[in-house]
């Protein structure tokens, strides 16, 4: 990539209405894009996000203020579909881990929205992670069945508590000196987390609505900021939805990690285990040996890819 002269290299930590927050250089700057449009290989709602590598020119006349001519190449990308805008929208760059933080109750825990955040870190290029917060309360059998199967299929889970500290050393192993991404409902305690891992952080706890049974956004923006254990975090906003972005409908099987020993026994090939003659997979979550309600969050996946007509390539 050609750059021209007088600029340096940065690291986006937030945006808010089009100024981002850059590191580079050893300071903050604040930055805007120049010329407000950036050369970007696909359509995206946002074209910067947390975690981005850019190419920023300092101001000569303002010490604190730049413009950022162009986005890096992305290492991985964890990204949803934004309805409002009608396009992808990139919720953090260049992270190692997705943390999908959830809750046995208050908001209940809803393994479909684990589910989409598995197959949506696997195809950016990141390791899914699952948190059960507020462990102390206990959780419901179905609950503990579910972590387990997840468990099983090799995902890591931690079970913590942001009031007890239990987990807390195993989450704050996890995290090591990489760069991870918090995902989750409103109400989960995503900052009540990152609260107890860092107390300096001083970030906002939201509260749970008795009639919904969910809770209120406390975190506005997607940030990036460093623990002084040298882990990087991404803090996100709460998302009571996640649907996935552009994908090839016939790739979401392969983040259902638990079809592949069924699938290769399916009548047609290939198959998309959504209703063919002769499909192993469908056959396998009719007897139990896949969970009957995972093999139902695949089929509404697909279904919503399929039927929004913004897939790619089928």
């Amino acid at each position: 990539m050609t750059t021209m002269a007088g600029t340096i290299a940065g690291e986006v930590l937030f945006g808010i209405n089009g100024i981002f927050t850059v590191l580079a250089g050893g300071c903050r700057l604040r930055c805007r894009i120049k010329g407000k449009v950036l050369a970007t290989d696909v359509r995206a709602y946002n074209p910067i996000a947390p975690g981005d590598r850019v190419v920023v020119l300092p101001d000569p006349l303002s010490p604190h203020e730049g413009k950022i001519t162009a986005v890096l190449p992305r290492r991985t990308c964890l990204a949803r579909w934004n309805k409002k805008g009608r396009a992808p929208q990139v919720i953090a760059a260049n992270a190692d881990i997705a943390i999908c933080v959830t809750s046995p109750e208050s908001p209940p825990f809803r393994p479909r929205f684990v589910d989409r955040l598995i197959v949506a870190a696997e195809a950016g290029g990141l390791t899914p992670a699952i948190v059960l917060n507020k462990c102390d309360l206990g959780a419901d059998p179905a609950v503990l069945d579910r972590l387990a199967r997840y468990e099983g299929m090799g995902y890591r889970v931690l079970r913590c508590s942001a009031l007890s500290r239990e987990g807390i050393g195993g989450l704050q192993d996890l995290l090591g000196g990489m760069t991870t991404v918090f995902v989750g409902q409103s109400g989960v305690g995503k900052s009540s987390i990152l609260n107890t891992l860092e107390p300096r952080l001083g970030l906002r706890v939201g509260w749970i609505s008795d009639k919904h049974d969910r809770g209120s956004h406390t975190t506005i923006v997607s940030a990036l900021f460093t623990l002084s254990t040298g882990a990087r975090i991404i803090d996100t906003p709460g998302v009571r939805e996640l649907e996935l972005a552009d994908m090839p409908p016939g790739d979401v099987a392969f983040h259902f990690r638990e079809f592949a020993p069924h699938s290769v026994r399916c009548g047609y090939q290939p198959c998309l285990h959504a209703g063919e003659p002769g499909c192993a997979v469908a056959e396998a979550a009719r007897g139990g040996e896949i969970h009957p309600d995972r093999y139902e969050s695949y089929r509404r996946i697909l279904a919503e890819l399929r039927e929004s007509g913004r897939h790619v390539n089928g």
